[in-house]
């Protein structure tokens, strides 16, 4: 998924589910339809109980169950439009709404600081005019159809410390003075003050009540106000105190299930719950009124265990976990094997799950990031298409990386064979986690961008997701077989947000704990998600450092790409690279970088903050943006397709992002260039082929493919890490699908019979690679050799052309020379010195071997919209 910060590519879809309850569904009066009329008139009407509006807007699209949304907001937002008695207004025309199903509608804080509520809502019914108008409450999921009449209500209530529940109401209470203002705790606790945290004289939402004695985590607290109601009392803050930390801390290396042949071993983490219990199943089915009980018992650290005596491979097991009144089963977050769609966990031996030819050795690589050229790759559009040429039992399945050997009807490769004939070091496997986005009995497509069980295989990917161990036997083997080819394995990893915060296992044993959260109560969402994970506690560190050890281990990964990795801290993330260092000191580790979280700008994992993150990359948006243009907007153009005022920005994703010279200050500052991850395409946004025409729609074919080789050797050839989406080589489509995650397989899937019609670009990527491979010159790893030994030449007419000292990292070649022409003509370049010079790059032809020689030359004729490349 995200991709750079796209909101809507998950938001409007992750929360789709919503749809079917009736809360979240507007019943217009009059005559209502259920499709909506070509122009909808819209009126939304908006309120919060504090009047504090200010850069709280509308997020608005114009949805399809299935298909590519529309857009209406801008992408700054739709501000409200007026005011009324009841609070803010917002109107509109949307027009072309009857190729739509309905009307997408978040309420959000400035650029996605924060939304009002945590689902998405769904504006479904419409009048035959076209007049819609609806009422929206703070914190309120009901969309109205009438003006709703306020009531006084506690909306929430939290222990913030042991000693302090901080309190959000639905109107202002004018604080008579008194020490409990009318507020009484069940079970009885003394409250001893009430502080308003917001509003003047004339009342507060916000109050903080402080109380003579600790709460008991775990207890079922009720909050009554004689005016206002009663509500329950949820954990809030109290699990980022400093006290519950100490407490509660748990370092053992045994949660989840421990298994051997004589006895298995239950640990979970529940510090807040009252008791918890293991249940086990005969069947998948079993229902849970059904399940064998098995009280477990409370040991150190918050921790709960039990034990079953003799062999318990392929037990189906959960946890009950009671917290107060409420009683919650949930799947062992630790789990490492479940039942079909996750629902249940299941323990399993996994030294039986290991492929017939499992070894540990990996293909030989120096660890040194600028040596990787990185292939992003969805499992299943590897081989969904009759072209891949994979048997039809393995066609969008793990088992699709174990045929090696498929082939066009003309000979060309496709498949895991065109993957390794390109080149490549690293195949980036977008996520093979069990995602919850996806049925695994009837699997359709999904990038898969949406947690459920994290140290699990997606079970979509396997022929038999009813069978616990086939998806984790069958990726090992997908693994193996890459390894065995002589490609390393990435993962790419989302431990930013997860698909449901509700459902997921942590929230139902601890909940509270394991997302961040706005003043108000409600669930941070700086993903786009509907959630953010809280990195920075330290027991969610632990699972996601466990988590990402287990994954390198058990399945011989050799790396990872951290999805929306700025939402992670840097804490975090060191700690990752720490752990993985232990166990193969040469697993790359890469992120998104963007600079969106709640959490302190210091500390998130950023580029900004790329100086702090000990052996990690982050993507590089400033080159890909300027040789592309901006991925927000599809007719933008960039360096390569005509616009003079990216070349700086060019110049500087060339260097790496190093600091170079004041002449060259980027966006974000590397400490060295192997953190810099350059790229021109991956699965957000269009491809790049899709971008070329709609910047530039009134050129040839030809050009296209030439402007594409262009922009790509840009990339590859640039001081950093070269990355690229599976089928960028032979000029990939998604029909001009920019957010195509849940989009058919006729839009995803890789058409590998554009190997062969477009050959030659392939050839010239191909060339790219083995060039970048066979000459360190490309891949200086300090930013001192950066400085010392890359020189941008004098151009003219917006050319960049830099040479580079072979002499500094042992390069067999002396001199080398780059040139970019972005140009519809020739242009003349002088040379850093009269010679003997071979051309190795030139017009659509690219390798290590020269083309020509020109011979005592001191200038050369750079080919219109190309790169030219020479060594002397």
């Amino acid at each position: 998924m995200t991709r750079a910060m796209q909101p809507i590519t998950i938001a409007t879809k992750v929360a789709i589910l919503g749809i079917v309850s009736a809360l979240l569904l507007a019943f217009i009066p009059g005559q209502a339809i259920a499709a909506p009329p070509a122009t909808v008139h819209l009126t939304i009407h908006y309120q919060r109980a504090a009047g504090d509006y200010d850069t709280w807007n509308l997020w608005l699209w114009k949805n399809l169950i299935t298909g590519t949304d529309g857009a209406i907001s801008p992408a700054a937002g739709s501000e409200f439009t007026g005011n009324d008695a009841f609070g803010k207004v917002f109107t509109a025309d949307i027009t072309g709404m009857d190729a739509f199903d309905n009307i997408g509608i978040i309420v959000r804080k400035g650029n996605w600081l924060k939304k009002d509520i945590e689902v998405d809502r769904f504006i479904t019914q419409f009048e035959s005019s076209g007049n819609t108008e609806i009422w929206l409450v703070q914190g309120d999921p009901v969309i109205y159809p009438a003006q709703p009449t306020s009531k006084k209500e506690i909306r929430s209530a939290q222990v913030d410390d042991f000693r302090t529940i901080t309190v959000s109401l639905s109107q202002k209470m004018v604080l008579a003075g008194t020490a409990t203002e009318g507020f009484t705790l069940t079970p009885a606790l003394p409250i001893t003050a009430v502080k308003a945290l917001n509003g003047g004289a004339d009342g507060a939402t916000q109050l903080a009540l402080t109380l003579g004695a600790d709460t008991t985590l775990g207890a079922d607290y009720t909050l009554d106000q004689s005016d206002y109601g009663s509500a329950k009392v949820s954990a809030g803050k109290i699990v980022e105190s400093s006290g519950f930390n100490e407490k509660f801390v748990y370092t053992g290396d045994d949660l989840g299930n421990t298994y051997s042949a004589t006895e298995t071993a239950f640990r979970v983490w529940a510090p807040t719950a009252s008791a918890v219990s293991l249940l086990t199943y005969a069947t998948a089915t079993t229902a849970s009124a059904d399940a064998k009980v098995t009280p477990m018992t409370a040991s150190t650290k918050g921790t709960w265990v039990a034990k079953l005596s003799g062999d318990q491979n392929g037990t189906i097991y959960d946890y009950r976990v009671t917290l107060g009144s409420t009683v919650n089963d949930a799947v062992d977050p630790y789990v490492r094997a479940t039942t079909v769609n996750g629902l249940h966990g299941v323990v399993v031996n996994l030294a039986k799950t290991n492929p017939v030819k499992w070894v540990a050795k990996k293909p030989t690589f120096s660890g040194k990031s600028t040596d990787a050229v990185i292939y992003e790759l969805h499992i299943r559009d590897l081989s969904i298409d009759s072209s891949s040429g994979v048997p039809a039992n393995h066609q969008g399945k793990y088992l699709a990386l174990t045929d090696v050997n498929t082939a066009l009807s003309d000979k060309t490769k496709t498949g895991v064979a065109a993957i390794k004939d390109l080149g490549v070091t690293h195949v980036e496997l977008q996520p093979v986690f069990d995602f919850a986005s996806v049925n695994e009995t009837s699997p359709s497509f999904n990038w898969g961008y949406d947690p459920q069980n994290y140290n699990v295989p997606e079970g979509s990917y396997s022929s038999n997701p009813s069978n616990p161990t086939a998806r984790i036997t069958e990726l090992k083997t997908g693994i193996q077989s890459l390894h065995d080819q002589g490609l390393r394995v990435m993962m790419d990893v989302v431990y930013n947000h997860v698909y449901d915060a509700a459902a997921f296992s942590e929230e139902k044993i601890v909940p509270g704990y394991f997302f961040r959260k706005n003043e108000d109560g409600s669930l941070m969402s700086n993903s786009g998600c509907g959630n953010d994970v809280a990195s920075e506690r330290p027991m969610v560190r632990k699972f996601i450092v466990d988590s990402v050890k287990y994954w390198a281990k058990e399945y011989n990964v050799d790396g990872f790409r951290f999805d929306l990795m700025g939402l992670m801290d840097i804490t975090t993330m060191n700690a990752i690279r720490a752990a993985v260092d232990k166990i193969d000191k040469t697993i790359l580790i890469i992120g998104e970088g963007w600079n969106t979280s709640g959490l302190p700008e210091e500390v998130r994992g950023s580029q900004k903050n790329i100086g702090k993150l000990v052996g990690i990359a982050a993507f590089n948006d400033e080159i890909r943006d300027a040789i592309k243009g901006s991925v927000f907007n599809g007719t933008d153009t960039g360096y390569a397709t005509g616009k003079a005022a990216a070349k700086a920005s060019v110049e500087t994703g060339i260097i790496g992002n190093v600091f170079y010279s004041r002449d060259y200050i980027g966006t974000w500052t590397t400490v060295d260039p192997t953190q810099s991850v350059n790229y021109v395409e991956a699965h957000d946004n269009l491809t790049l082929y899709d971008k070329l025409l709609g910047s530039v729609p009134d050129v040839s074919a030809s050009t296209i493919a030439q402007l594409d080789r262009l922009a790509a050797s840009i990339a590859i050839l640039a001081q950093g890490v070269p990355f690229m989406q599976a089928g960028q080589e032979f000029l990939r489509s998604k029909d001009g699908d920019s957010n195509s995650y849940q989009s058919t397989d006729a839009v995803n899937s890789l058409k590998w019979n554009l190997r062969s019609t477009n050959a030659a670009t392939v050839s010239y990527y191909k060339g790219l690679i083995a060039l970048r491979k066979a000459h360190p010159v490309f891949r200086f790893s300090t930013t001192p050799q950066v400085q010392k030994n890359l020189t941008f030449l004098t151009t003219s007419n917006n050319v960049i052309a830099y040479s580079l000292k072979g002499s500094a990292v042992k390069d067999s070649w002396g001199t080398v020379v780059v040139a970019h022409n972005p140009n519809a003509t020739a242009v003349t370049l002088t040379l850093p010195a009269k010679g003997d010079w071979k051309i190795v790059v030139q017009g659509s032809v690219a390798g290590v071997k020269a083309i020509s020689t020109l011979k005592k030359a001191n200038t050369v004729s750079i080919p219109p919209q190309s790169t030219l490349v020479l060594e002397k």
